[in-house]
């Protein structure tokens, strides 16, 4: 097959067994450039699945060079997606207009040749079956190709909300230093833990869990002090094999615009690589301030990570 024959093929979404899940992964990790390694890092487990929910987990390649499943090869792939129907969602990363689609007709094929779960979806409110999916994440291109013809399959013209991160590392000639404010927080830091959480909630739309002690016992959570108050709080959040993420990062407004946020964040990212790992972050792309601040502090994009309600945003 020549070059021209081979560049008119499209692309087609196949699914493999979950024992090769751990390639997947390697995929992933290596394909989106890093911005799906928190997601890679429970791909990789998939083949734990216990055997009764094995058949909900649709791991998806897409290639152009159409094999057995398992023998497809995921240096020649161009895509893939994590299907769970139950949970109604679909982990994706597609960089073309072409694998976006190619996800498409796998999802469509799918829940048209599944009678059973049609049947089940139908209602009197519901006449028309809708696709069984509710949420997407990934790469924001795919994320963002795929959506119209999502909507479309559910007779939907806009999602329900939209949500874009910028995924950043801290390159490592960047000198992160140590900063003498910053500490663990510690019994007594209720009131401030407390307030961290309701704010960042009414800004940022994201709820922590309420239990303000497992947050001191888990050692997870650190504060900024200036003249013996609390005024920038943070939180390293999941550990991987190579890095730990940095999240929660606020400020208290009446603290703003003096740095201490930064040094905070600094300070964690010394922390990080005391431990042999390399500090990543996610940055709303809409939050403006936060992302001038890591721009300056010379933290490098890796790219952007978006996230699609489709019916609901609950």
């Amino acid at each position: 097959m020549n070059t021209t024959e081979q560049s008119e093929i499209r692309p087609k979404a196949v699914r493999v067994p979950l024992d090769r899940s751990k390639q997947a992964a390697e995929y992933l990790r290596s394909a989106s450039g890093g911005v799906m390694s928190t997601l890679a890092h429970f791909w990789e487990r998939l083949s734990l699945t216990p055997p009764l929910a094995r058949d909900d987990l649709h791991l998806v390649v897409v290639t152009k060079k159409p094999s057995a499943p398992a023998g497809i090869s995921f240096t020649s792939a161009c895509g893939a997606m994590l299907y769970v129907p139950k949970a109604h969602r679909a982990e994706v990363l597609a960089s073309t207009q072409e694998t976006a689609e190619a996800l498409c007709d796998y999802l469509q094929t799918w829940w048209d040749s599944n009678p059973v779960q049609k049947t089940a979806a139908v209602s009197a409110e519901t006449p028309i079956p809708p696709l069984p999916i509710n949420y997407l994440t990934g790469l924001a291109a795919g994320v963002t190709a795929m959506t119209p013809r999502l909507l479309s399959m559910l007779n939907r013209k806009a999602p329900a909300r939209k949500t874009v991160n910028i995924m950043m590392t801290l390159p490592p000639d960047q000198p992160a230093p140590l900063c003498p404010k910053v500490r663990l927080a510690r019994d007594g830091d209720e009131p401030a833990l407390n307030r961290w959480r309701k704010l960042y909630n009414q800004e940022r739309g994201i709820l922590f869990d309420a239990d303000i002690s497992a947050w001191i016992d888990s050692r997870k959570i650190c504060v900024y002090e200036h003249n013996g108050e609390i005024v920038s709080i943070a939180k390293f959040d999941l550990a991987l094999t190579t890095t730990i993420e940095i999240g929660g990062v606020f400020t208290f407004p009446e603290y703003r615009k003096q740095g201490f946020g930064g040094e905070l964040v600094y300070d964690m990212a010394a922390r990080i690589r005391q431990m042999g790992k390399t500090p990543i972050l996610q940055v709303d792309a809409e939050n403006d301030p936060a992302l001038m601040l890591y721009q300056k502090m010379n933290w490098m994009e890796l790219g952007h990570l978006a996230r699609v309600w489709l019916n609901s945003a609950a």
